[in-house]
């Protein structure tokens, strides 16, 4: 039997993109491929603990989920335990240009995991994911050259949005070009992604194939994510006006900050709606709403580690859904809002340009558009035909392109011995 170990920085039930990804990939390869996966992870439920060392961690070290066996690592050991000593340690070793040095000191620095090396055996092939986290692309990279088995990236590259994005820091590292040198294949969000990769290992002296590249995009199971019910949302949280939303990680460079001046200016302007955020906690997120007026701060419903009910009756209840962020290589949320019809706002970068089209399922905006977001958001709120009929641009989009059940066995196909 063909046994995978797939390396990723969390794992169900902690939420994110990239996260979610892996979920279903290794759950798909079990429960359809009949293969032999388990999934090392790190033990942070937030975000936010895979930098800071929080608590916010899951206590269940090894369990099976739907099929899949999980292990779970702790973050830093000994006196790097410690989240000031570890961030020095991050800070001082990770900028040095020596490959070795730089990724063991590059988040998460998860040393168990290194350990486990020693005693590994039998693995057919070893996936990694995702960028920026490149102490565990060193750890798949050893993982590869000990047993000579295919390492297999999913690195959902963030491109940034200009020449010189203060993030790109984070992902376009000189010492994680000979993971990409090195890998058998690399499943990509965007044609975009691959094309950035490419570019900057050439940069620094590297072709990397085409052949290695392999665009496979995101999906949705449209059966399984049905079932909301806006009306039931609606009545649980009292909501009689019109809801713009945003599901997922609530941050600075998710827009999150930005969709709330823009919603300000909204409000100042008379338009009556309410603003709702979805996703994990973070605390800065929190402490923010906090300090605003309350004439503001009462117009906004912020949940934390929002229910898998709540997720899906906020989709159906909501009209717009805005994420203009600026750290998504594909976004599968937009595809969550299109499936219950909903127009969405996304950034004007060169990856999320080959999800979402300008003006037919939502609109592109500049990072920090703010007026631009703004103007938007009003606008659909005064055109319930257009919100529907872009709404209803979307839903098709995906019955046509982002299908799970087809899109999956693109992905089979690369584990093949």
């Amino acid at each position: 039997m063909t046994k995978i170990l797939n390396i990723t920085q969390r794992y169900h039930p902690a939420k994110g993109g990239a996260e979610q990804f892996v979920q279903i990939l290794s759950e798909y390869l079990v429960n359809t491929k009949r293969y032999d996966v388990d999934v090392w992870s790190t033990d942070a439920l937030g975000a936010d603990t895979l930098w800071d060392l929080g608590n916010d961690v899951i206590d269940v070290k090894e369990e099976i989920i739907n099929g899949v066996n999980v292990k779970r690592f702790p973050i830093g050991k000994g006196i790097l335990r410690n989240k000031y000593l570890n961030k020095v340690y991050r800070v001082v070793f990770g900028s040095l240009p020596f490959f070795k040095i730089s990724n063991l000191a590059s988040c998460p620095t998860s040393f168990d995991m290194l350990d486990a090396i020693k005693s590994i055996k039998g693995y057919d092939f070893v996936t990694v994911s995702s960028t920026p986290y490149y102490f565990l692309f060193y750890v798949g990279y050893l993982i590869s050259k000990k047993l000579n088995i295919p390492l297999i990236l999913i690195p959902a590259f963030h491109i940034g949005i200009e020449k010189n994005d203060s993030l790109k820091k984070k992902y376009f590292k000189k010492t994680a070009i000979p993971f990409f040198k090195h890998a058998s294949k690399i499943i990509l969000n965007t044609k975009a992604e691959g094309e950035a990769i490419k570019d900057f290992c050439k940069e620094n002296g590297v072709d990397i194939e085409d052949e290695k590249l392999v665009v496979i995009g995101q999906g949705v199971f449209l059966e399984k994510i049905k079932g909301g019910d806006g009306k039931r949302f609606r009545s649980k949280y009292n909501i009689q006006n019109d809801i713009v939303f945003q599901i997922g990680s609530k941050n600075v460079d998710k827009g999150s900050i930005n969709l709330i001046e823009a919603m300000i200016k909204c409000w100042d302007r008379g338009i009556d709606s309410t603003l709702v955020f979805g996703g994990g906690y973070n605390r800065d997120f929190t402490e923010y709403i906090s300090r605003l007026d309350g004439k503001y701060r009462e117009r906004i419903l912020n949940i934390d580690n929002i229910s898998e009910e709540d997720k899906w009756d906020l989709y159906d209840a909501g009209d717009i859904f805005s994420m203009v962020s600026k750290t998504d290589s594909f976004g599968i949320v937009y595809l969550e809002s299109w499936v219950y019809g909903k127009p969405v706002l996304g950034c004007n970068n060169v990856a999320i340009r080959e999800v979402i089209k300008d003006s037919k399922e939502g609109y592109l905006l500049d990072f920090d558009d703010i007026e631009g977001i703004g103007e938007k958001i009003e606008y659909l709120l005064k055109n319930d035909s257009l919100r529907e009929e872009m709404g209803d641009m979307g839903k098709k989009k995906v019955l046509e392109r982002y299908n799970w059940e087809k899109n999956l066995e693109k992905v089979g196909g690369i584990y093949k011995k």
